[in-house]
C-alpha cells in the first residue's frame, strides 16, 4: 500500500498543519505519515480519506504515481556549439603537414582531442548481483527498457546513450557485441574506448545481434541464450538524463570469490571509465566486508574533479546507494542503517585510500563527510529516493559540467600557448639557417663533430641504459623486501589481535571485515613503496635521455649554431604511448608537469589518461601510481573476499574471541599466499617498467639518427638544402598561425 496522501492533499489545497488540526496529531505527524503512508493506522488513514473527500477501496488501487526520471538538462550545449566551431576553424585552415623529427602538434592531433572533449561524462553503476542495478538505472532513465531480477541479471556491459548520440547509419537502438570489439593492449586486457561506439566498420564487424530493446532480454542477461558470447550492448534511449552523460550499467559482483566470475571481469574492466559512481547495496546488510574491498578498489581509480574545481563538493562524484530500501524498514532504522555502514566503511579505509584522496585534493575526508555520500532507493517511494535524483542531479547538470570545462578550458589554453610558443621558436631557428652562411658553416662543423663523437656518445647511453635497468632490478628487490619485512610484522598474532582491540568491539563486524581492512594495509603499503621507488629511479632516466643533449651541448660554437633541438624526452613519450602498463615510467612522466604540446599527440592520449593528468574526464585512473591498476586489481581484490568469505562459516565463543579470530586469520592468509600474490604483483610492475624503458629507448635512438639525417639534409651546401627550409619554414608559419588564432 503507498497511497499518495500528499499528493490528495495538495488536490485539495490544504495544508498540513490543517490536517493536524483535523486529526488531532502534530504537524510532524502528518509529515512523516505522509513520506510512509503504509504506517498509517487503518482508523487514522479512513478519516484522513474522508477529510480529503477520498474513498478507501479508491485510494488502495489507485498506484502512486512513478518516480519522475532525472533531467540534469543540457548543461554542455554552449560547450558543443564552441567545440563545433572549432573543428569548422580546422576543417577551414590547414590540411598540409609537416614531417620533423621533433614531435609537434597537428591540427590532425587537436582533432582528435576534441572527439575527446566531446564525450560526456560517464556514470557507472556497479555493485553486488542482487542489488538492483538495472531496476536502479531504470528508474533514473524514466523507462522499463533494462532487463531486472532477483538472480544475476546482467551479463553484459551496457552502454546506455541518448538517441540523438546514435550513428547516422545505424538503424537500430540495440547492438550487442563480442569481446573482440574492444582494442587490447600488450597483455591482452580491454581497454574500453566509447569512442569506438560510432565506428561503423568495428560495429559491423564485432556485432552478435542488432534490433530493439528486447533483445537485451535474450542476450544481455544470464538465461537461455547464455552460450552466446556476449561482452557489451550499446542502447539508444530517449531520456533526459541521457542528455548529460552515459549510463553504464555493469553486470555485478557475485557471492563467490569475485576471481572465478566473468562477470567481475567485464565490472571491473569498464569501472575504470567511471567519472560518477553509483554503488549499490541493499539496505539490509548494507556495505559488507565485501563491498568494502570493491569500494576501496573503485575509490582508487575515480577522478578528483575537486582538483578541477573549488566548489566541486568533496567525493562529490561518489555515490554509496542502500537499495531495496522497502517500507518494512523504517525511516528510523534505515537512517541507522547509512550511519553504521559509513562509519564501519570510514573505520576500514580512513588510514588507506580515503587519507591517499585526502592528499591528491588537499581536502580532509570526515568521517561526516563521506556519510554525506550515502542514499537509500525504493522506487515506490519517493521520500525514499528523491535525496539521490536531486544530489546526482545537482553533480551533472553543475557541478561536473563546471569542472570539465574548466578542465578543457586550461587545457586550450596550453595548447594555444604551448604549440605557438614552440613553433615561433623554430621559426627563428630555421630562418637563421636561412639567412646566415656563417651559421650554415658552423652547423657543418657541429655536424662533422656529432659523427666523429657518436661512438663515444653510443658507449655513455649503453652505460646510462644498462645502469637503469640494474637500478629497476635493484628497486625492484628493495620493494619486495620492504614489502615482506611490513607483511610480517603486520600479519602475525599479536599484531591482528592489537588491530582487532582497538578498530572492532562487535564480533560480526571484526569477522566481516577484518580481512579486507589487512588486505588494505598490505595494498597501501605496496602503494606507498612502488611510489617512493618509482620516484627513486626517475634521475636515472633523465641521465639516460641526458646523453643525446650532452652531445650536442659540448658541440663548439653552440650559441652561433642554429642548434634545431633533438627533443628526447617527446620521443621516449612516444615511444612508450598506448602500453597498457608502463610501471614506474609514470611517475616520470608525471613529473615532467605540464607537457604543453605533447597532449596534442593523439597516440599520447591514452598514456596521459591512463597516468590521470588532467584527463580524469576522458576515462583511466585518478592517480599517477595506482598499485590495482598496475597489477590488475582483480587478484588481489579476490583475496581479500575469499578471506572474508571464509570467516562467516565461523563459530566465535568465549572471553578469547579476537585471539582465535587473529589466529585464523593469519592461518588463512597464510593459506591464500596473500603476501605472495602481492610479490608477484611487484614483479609485473617492475617487468612492465623494464619492458616499457626499452621501447622508449630504442624509439629514441631511432629518433635520434632521424635528426642527423634531417641536420644533413637542411644544412648541406645545395641550392636543395634552402628550398626545404623554406618548405620547412612556410609550413611552420601556417602552423604558427593556426594555433595563435585558434578561436577560443
Amino acid at each position: 500500500m503507498n497511497i499518495n496522501l500528499r499528493g490528495y492533499r495538495e488536490k485539495v489545497g490544504k495544508g498540513q498543519v490543517e490536517i493536524a488540526s483535523i486529526l488531532s496529531i502534530s504537524h510532524e505527524e502528518v509529515d512523516l505519515y505522509e513520506q510512509a503512508p503504509e504506517t498509517v493506522p487503518m482508523g487514522l488513514l479512513v478519516k484522513w480519506l474522508q477529510i480529503l473527500g477520498v474513498d478507501i477501496a479508491t485510494a488502495m488501487s489507485t498506484p502512486a504515481p512513478p518516480l519522475k526520471a532525472i533531467d540534469p538538462g543540457t548543461p554542455y550545449v554552449e560547450l558543443y556549439s564552441r567545440l563545433d566551431s572549432l573543428n569548422k576553424y580546422i576543417d577551414a585552415t590547414y590540411t598540409n603537414t609537416l614531417e620533423l623529427p621533433t614531435q609537434l602538434g597537428t591540427p590532425d592531433n587537436l582533432k582528435n582531442q576534441l572527439k575527446l572533449y566531446k564525450q560526456k561524462p560517464n556514470v557507472v553503476l556497479t555493485g553486488g548481483f542482487d542489488a538492483g542495478k538495472s531496476h536502479m538505472a531504470n528508474a533514473l532513465l524514466g523507462s522499463q527498457n533494462l532487463p531486472v531480477g532477483y538472480q544475476p541479471a546482467t551479463r553484459v556491459i551496457t552502454f546506455i546513450r541518448h538517441i540523438e548520440d546514435r550513428p547516422e547509419w545505424l538503424k537500430k537502438d540495440v547492438l550487442i557485441f563480442n569481446e573482440d570489439f574492444w582494442l587490447k593492449d600488450e597483455k591482452s586486457k580491454q581497454i574500453i574506448d566509447l569512442l569506438l561506439l560510432d565506428n561503423q566498420e568495428r560495429c559491423n564487424k564485432y556485432s552478435i545481434q542488432a534490433g530493439s530493446y528486447d533483445i537485451l532480454q535474450k542476450y544481455g542477461v544470464h538465461g537461455e541464450y547464455e552460450n552466446i558470447a556476449a561482452h557489451a550492448a550499446v542502447v539508444y534511449m530517449d531520456s533526459p538524463l541521457l542528455k548529460a552523460c552515459n549510463l553504464i550499467d555493469l553486470p555485478g559482483y557475485s557471492d563467490q570469490p569475485d576471481e572465478v566470475s566473468k562477470d567481475v571481469e567485464k565490472a571491473n574492466s569498464a569501472a575504470q571509465i567511471a567519472d560518477v559512481l553509483l554503488y549499490a547495496s541493499p539496505a539490509k546488510g548494507h556495505i559488507n566486508g565485501q563491498d568494502m574491498i570493491r569500494l576501496a578498489g573503485l575509490m582508487r581509480l575515480l577522478p578528483s574533479p575537486e582538483n578541477e574545481c573549488d566548489d566541486f563538493p568533496t567525493l562529490g562524484n561518489f555515490f554509496i546507494v542502500a537499495t531495496h530500501a522497502d517500507p518494512s524498514i523504517s525511516n528510523e532504522q534505515l537512517k541507522l542503517i547509512l550511519e553504521k555502514a559509513a562509519k564501519r566503511l570510514y573505520n576500514n579505509l580512513s588510514e588507506t585510500v580515503l587519507e591517499r584522496r585526502q592528499e591528491q585534493t588537499g581536502r580532509p575526508i570526515t568521517q561526516t563527510i563521506l556519510q554525506n555520500r550515502f542514499f537509500s532507493f525504493w522506487s515506490e517511494r519517493p521520500d525514499r529516493c528523491q535525496h539521490l535524483f536531486d544530489e546526482l542531479t545537482k553533480t551533472l547538470c553543475e557541478f561536473i559540467p563546471k569542472a570539465r570545462i574548466s578542465r578543457i578550458d586550461r587545457e586550450m589554453k596550453a595548447i594555444k600557448e604551448d604549440n605557438t610558443k614552440k613553433y615561433l621558436d623554430l621559426i627563428e631557428r630555421y630562418e637563421k639557417s636561412l639567412h646566415d652562411v656563417e651559421a650554415r658553416s658552423i652547423q657543418l662543423a657541429q655536424l662533422k663533430a656529432l659523427e666523429a663523437n657518436e661512438p663515444s656518445r653510443l658507449h655513455e647511453t649503453k652505460q646510462k641504459f644498462e645502469t637503469v635497468h640494474e637500478r629497476i632490478q635493484e628497486l625492484k628487490q628493495d620493494t619486495i623486501a620492504s614489502f615482506s619485512t611490513y607483511a610480517r610484522k603486520l600479519l602475525t598474532v599479536d599484531s591482528v589481535k592489537a588491530i582487532i582491540h582497538n578498530k572492532y568491539d562487535d564480533k560480526r563486524e571484526a569477522k566481516e571485515c577484518l580481512a579486507g581492512y589487512l588486505v588494505e594495509k598490505l595494498q597501501n603499503q605496496t602503494e606507498q613503496l612502488i611510489k617512493t621507488n618509482s620516484d627513486n629511479l626517475r634521475p636515472y632516466i633523465e641521465e639516460f635521455l641526458g646523453t643525446y643533449t650532452e652531445a650536442i651541448l659540448k658541440l663548439p660554437n653552440l650559441n652561433v649554431s642554429i642548434n634545431i633541438p633533438f627533443d628526447a624526452k617527446g620521443s621516449f613519450l612516444g615511444g612508450i604511448a598506448g602500453l597498457g602498463s608502463i610501471g614506474a615510467l609514470s611517475a616520470w612522466a608525471a613529473a615532467l608537469g605540464n607537457l604543453g604540446s605533447y597532449i596534442l599527440v593523439a597516440k599520447l592520449v591514452s598514456l596521459l589518461s591512463a597516468l590521470g593528468i588532467g584527463f580524469g574526464f576522458t576515462g583511466g585512473t585518478a592517480g599517477v601510481i595506482s598499485f590495482v591498476a598496475a597489477i590488475g586489481g582483480p587478484i588481489v581484490l579476490a583475496v581479500g573476499l575469499a578471506a572474508a568469505l571464509a570467516f562467516g562459516v565461523w563459530s566465535l565463543f568465549g572471553d578469547s574471541w579476537q585471539t582465535r579470530l587473529a589466529k585464523q586469520t593469519v592461518k588463512y592468509f597464510e593459506k591464500q599466499s596473500v603476501c605472495k600474490k602481492f610479490i608477484e604483483g611487484i614483479e609485473n610492475f617492475w617487468q612492465d617498467t623494464a619492458n616499457s624503458f626499452d621501447k622508449g629507448a630504442n624509439a629514441v635512438e631511432s629518433d635520434w639518427n632521424k635528426h642527423f639525417e634531417h641536420l644533413h639534409e637542411i644544412s648541406a651546401e645545395k641550392i636543395e638544402s634552402q628550398d626545404t627550409i623554406k618548405n620547412i619554414l612556410d609550413k611552420l608559419k601556417a602552423l604558427y598561425q593556426f594555433f595563435a588564432n585558434i578561436p577560443w
